[in-house]
């Protein structure tokens, strides 16, 4: 029997975000020199044993243990002992120490004492300079004085502590690493792409269309990890009084108890950006790490049923836009439902029940389930169990499913059986409901105007009970006026109309705005130039994504005359605004949908981030580049599709740029079919795979030589061609050849600057007799006494 992981239903959940920004944000290793990270002391533990550890961990799966996934190592670090103080160029202290673990996939660390001072910031780095946790600050101190970090990738991690010259010995008392926990497989790095997503080929993406109904519980799923060696699956639960509360719902045999709750760190969205099907469910995902929670506070469990109910000790960020999972108490049996589960750390999965009956053994109250779609593994333990009103009914506790059979699983009846060890945390003002829907704040809350111009964002419920006036799920405060509420009507930006947007957010977008209560199918916002606009595109790159197979990356413009600009990219009910692509986009996860969210300062960290799917007007990052500033703003798009790989598509929204900024200018480029024209950039976007298809429609406007307003639809298709530019002067090398810019002497296809095997003639990768007659075959013509020399200098040699 496989056993699922043992875990509490954890209330106050405590939240520490991972950022990685511009300039001060990154640690100080990474600016500084090789001799100076090789000068870093070093404090080495030992490495996996695997083969002992695979025989071990099938024995611990025999037994029904939890899934074990680094092992510990008892340490005593502290900056007073080890490591060594540096002082910075900004007068301040630095503390730096290398852990090494010969050989172990990722690394982990438990600092039972942890008090840091105000000036304080800590950071974890690899020391191969890919990943980075932190900075991490006081925020950090909790009641418990513990701190356990989410893991770093690589065998070798630099800690660093930056201080106050007048807090250092408060680093040196307050701070010690206690544990190092040495990782050996799960939360798998992206260049071991055979292991990072080792779910059964069986089991579904939450992308799927097996989950499109789930979203409101899907984000409260979250994988866990427990003393920095043990993980299990839990839920965010919601509470009557739907407060938001740090509920969370796992499996009691999972280990969480008052002398660990504190090393328990939740990762939250890990799942895979589309949708795999086949064997390919089995194979590397790209789900993600960075949103995380560290250190939960045990609450109560209940053995009967095998549940575990903690709460975490802080909030979340807001932009991870989790959920609370509902619940249903009543001890009817469900004739259909889901399980949302984290195999073996791997990304999020779905389960769909074929069958579900009560069942009793070992003394246990228990659901028995039998699979139609997915099955659950090691790892999956304690996951929620929802009814077919996607309410929570139970945590998995074990069971016998594989991809391979068509056997049960077992989930505790934690909510019916276990009710009164959970209502006083679930139903707190003892409303004895039996059944509560899901919270999704996204979806529940809005902006509530006052009597007397206050304005509090809340439910619906909750500001009808105020007597205030409620502006609609997903307004905020800053989007209203609630002394007198803006009227609406039609905005032109250019000749693009944008229908209920107000006089403020309309010229505060360059737009011209038509008067309240306008629309746009009463409006006309200018002429269609002469002629179409054609789009044409430049691939840029190809393969050049590491961790990614057939990647190619395209830059599409909006070809117009000389003095002509672009100052919207835009989409309406008539003509909506599509980029798609028949496999996926790449999104790398410190850049942004547009380009004002792509930081060219990290270019150096993250090599792939330039390779970044993103829209735009003229600039290609944030910085301008060409141009000396980027303004680009947008309204009305969401980008939550397009930014995990999907396509994007608007209906009633734009990017854009005031027609006063540079950056909308046509400039001269050569595209990729050779034609040197003027255009304006409109989107880089990098598609994985050499057989994918990327489209783009879309209705743009600008301004022609005259000043005078166009708009015209534009709509393009693009696929891969092979693409070289070896003497990187921005023009493929075909197109170098064809116009004349560079002579192919050999035929080979290479200008001849560029040949790398001097006196090879024929391109045959050989320095020979044949390259000595094809000289003098066309001597006085083709060849010169120098290309003979050339021959003879390096004859015999192979290329």
């Amino acid at each position: 029997m496989k056993l699922a992981t043992h875990a509490c239903l954890t209330l106050a959940l405590t939240t520490v975000a991972s950022t990685i920004a511009a300039g001060e944000a990154l640690p100080p290793s990474w600016s500084a020199s090789q001799s100076a990270l090789e000068a870093i002391p070093t404090y080495e533990v030992a490495g996996p044993d695997y083969a002992a550890l695979w025989e071990e961990d099938n024995q611990r799966a025999s037994m029904g243990q939890p899934w074990r996934f680094a092992v510990p190592t008892k340490a005593a670090i502290t900056a007073a002992t080890s490591g060594a103080w540096n002082l910075t160029p900004e007068g301040r202290l630095l503390w730096q120490v290398r852990i090494v673990a010969r050989d172990a996939m990722h690394l982990n660390f438990g600092f039972e004492h942890w008090a840091l001072p105000p000036s304080a910031r800590v950071w974890l780095s690899s020391a191969r300079g890919d990943h980075v946790r932190g900075p991490w600050d006081q925020s950090t101190n909790d009641t418990h004085g513990e701190f356990w970090t989410p893991f770093v990738w690589g065998d070798d991690v630099i800690i660093e502590i930056e201080v106050d010259i007048a807090e250092r010995h408060l680093i040196e008392q307050d701070v010690q690493l206690t544990w190092i926990n040495v990782g050996y497989r799960g939360f798998d790095p992206p260049d071991l792409p055979d292991q990072r997503g080792s779910s059964e080929s069986c089991n579904v993406d939450v992308m799927c269309p097996l989950g499109d109904n789930w979203w409101d519980e899907i984000p409260s799923v979250g994988v866990y990890s427990l003393s920095g060696y043990w993980t299990c699956t839990g839920a965010l639960i919601n509470n009557t009084l739907q407060d938001e509360r740090m509920l969370f719902l796992t499996a009691d045999h999972c280990g969480i108890n008052t002398g660990n709750d504190q090393t328990m760190v939740v990762y939250w969205n890990h799942q895979n950006s589309t949708c795999r099907t086949g064997s390919a469910s089995g194979n590397n995902g790209n789900g993600h790490y960075n949103d995380y929670s560290s250190g939960v506070t045990w609450k109560v469990d209940a053995s009967s049923t095998d549940c575990c109910l903690v709460e975490i000790n802080s909030d979340p960020n807001d932009s991870w836009e989790l959920t609370w999972s509902g619940w249903n108490r009543s001890s009817s049996t469900p004739s259909e439902g889901v399980s949302i589960h984290h195999p073996a750390t791997a990304e999020k999965r779905i389960s769909s029940v074929e069958d579900i009956y009560s069942y009793n053994a070992w003394g246990y109250n228990f659901w028995r389930v039998n699979w139609d779609q997915g099955r659950t593994a090691g790892g999956s333990s304690g996951s929620p169990l929802f009814d077919g009103n996607n309410r929570i009914i139970g945590q998995l506790y074990g069971g016998w499913s594989y991809c391979t059979n068509d056997d049960d699983d077992v989930y505790g009846r934690s909510l019916s059986v276990s009710w009164n060890s959970l209502k006083p945390y679930l139903d707190p003002n003892n409303s004895n409901a039996t059944t509560l829907d899901s919270w999704n704040p996204t979806a529940n809350e809005g902006a509530c105007c006052l009597v007397g111009g206050q304005c509090i964002v809340g439910p619906e419920s909750a500001c009808d009970t105020v007597g205030g006036t409620y502006n609609g799920n997903g307004s905020d405060c800053s989007d209203v006026d609630c002394d007198e509420p803006d009227e609406t009507g039609a905005c032109c930006v250019g000749t693009t109309c944008i229908d209920n947007l107000t006089s403020t957010v309309c010229y505060s977008g360059g737009g011209d705005y038509q008067g309240d209560g306008s629309n746009c199918s009463s409006t006309d916002c200018g002429d269609d130039p002469p002629g179409d606009i054609v789009i044409k595109s430049v691939i840029s790159a190809q393969d050049a994504v590491d961790g990614v197979t057939n990647d190619w990356t395209v830059d599409l413009y909006a070809v117009v005359d000389d003095g002509w600009r672009i100052d919207a990219v835009a989409g309406t009910e008539s003509q909506p605004k599509t980029i798609s692509c028949s496999t996926s986009f790449y999104q790398h996860q410190f850049g942004g949908p547009t380009s004002m969210d792509i930081n060219p300062n990290l270019y150096g960290a993250f090599p792939n981030l330039p390779h970044d799917s993103r829209v735009t007007i003229g600039a290609l990052d944030a910085s301008g580049d060409p141009f000396p500033a980027n303004e680009l703003q947008n309204i009305n798009i969401d980008w939550t599709t397009f930014e995990n790989g999907g396509d994007l598509s608007v209906t009633n929204g734009t990017w854009f740029i005031l027609p006063s900024e540079d950056q909308g200018e046509a400039r001269e480029f050569v595209s990729g079919d050779c034609d040197t024209q003027h255009g304006v950039l409109i989107a880089r976007l990098t598609a994985i795979g050499h057989n994918a298809t990327v489209t783009f429609d879309g209705l743009l406007q600008g301004r022609d030589a005259s000043n005078e307003p166009w708009q015209q639809v534009a709509s393009s298709t693009i696929t891969w061609s092979q693409t070289n530019d070896c003497n990187a002067n921005g023009v493929p090398d075909s197109c170098d050849i064809a116009n004349g810019t560079s002579e192919d002497a050999n035929g080979d296809g290479v200008p001849d600057e560029c040949n790398t095997c001097p006196g090879d003639l024929d391109g045959s990768g050989t320095v020979d007799v044949d390259d000595i007659l094809a000289c003098i075959a066309g001597f006085g013509t083709d060849y010169t006494v120098d290309d003979i020399l050339t021959v003879l200098a390096n004859f015999g040699n192979d290329c």
